[in-house]
């Protein structure tokens, strides 16, 4: 199994779990983030289950309980932490219990787990913190495995992306300009921040990176429905976020009004150490 090169990650630029106001923001539409933010690859959801000690889960970053529900099909009893009460109460909705507070500040009660999970979401939280509360909150043996979506966008839409966001908001952190090359490459850094988080806690295995590829095709309509839940944009005003979704209309327009998009599931992946 591939390991994570403990070379020092990549410090330039702010940290996205610093970005509080965009990691909190998503619950603004959180019907529309359900409805078009993508699962996950079920032989990612069937290995964490294998590998963990048992089947007790909690999900940080739960959102709307796309991947709770994912788990809870698997047969695990699964509880979320989520920041924003919109996106809570909707995961509530569908029979996912789900607490409100930022991952940091929860707190467990003497509660203790076999797997913690985040999906798309561990980069919303300080990677040492992070590991070092999931450590605290893991059975000895217990597996932490965030995992994210990495998309690669089509040439075509990311720079039509690109020219539209620096147009209407050049402050924004979404930036999908990044991601032109290899969007892999792209979260790399990022990957290498939470397995240096990881290791720093002094509590876990050294960490492995999974990976799962898949690709789906999206209509013109299923992109735009899904592209107001990328962080970045979820803050946008309607006017500047019109012409963003115009400009990745005309994109997709130009490549026959659909898109395919190649996807890599990543998860980086260890064990709490019995002596934690």
């Amino acid at each position: 199994m591939p390991t994570l090169s403990q070379d020092q990650p990549d410090k330039s630029g702010p940290e996205p779990h610093s970005h509080r106001q965009t990691a909190e923001s998503f619950g603004v539409d959180a019907e529309r983030y359900d409805r078009a933010r993508p699962p996950y690859p079920q032989a990612l959801v069937d290995r964490i289950v294998a590998e963990s000690p048992g089947r007790h889960v909690l999900d940080v970053g739960a959102g709307t309980g796309i991947e709770a529900r994912q788990f809870q099909a698997a047969g695990c009893t699964v509880l979320g932490v989520e920041p924003d009460e919109r996106m809570a109460a909707f995961a509530r909705r569908s029979r996912v219990e789900v607490e409100v507070a930022r991952f940091e500040d929860w707190q467990p009660a003497g509660r203790h787990f076999d797997a913690v999970i985040a999906g798309t979401a561990w980069h919303w939280v300080d990677p040492v913190a992070g590991a070092a509360k999931a450590a605290q909150v893991l059975h000895p043996g217990g597996r932490l495995a965030p995992f994210h979506h990495v998309p690669q966008l089509p040439a075509e839409v990311i720079d039509a992306l690109a020219e539209a966001i620096q147009r209407v908001a050049p402050e924004s952190p979404f930036n999908p300009g990044l991601l032109r090359k290899s969007a892999l490459d792209a979260y790399q850094p990022l990957f290498a921040k939470i397995a240096d988080g990881i290791r720093q806690s002094g509590s876990f295995s050294e960490p492995e990176q999974w990976r799962y590829d898949w690709q789906r095709t999206y209509s013109r309509e299923e992109w735009l429905d899904q592209l107001p839940t990328f962080g970045g944009l979820t803050q946008l005003p309607p006017d500047k976020l019109t012409e963003v979704l115009d400009s990745a209309a005309t994109a997709i327009d130009r490549l026959g009004g659909h898109a395919t998009m190649p996807y890599t599931s990543v998860v980086i992946t260890s064990t709490r150490s019995d002596t934690a």
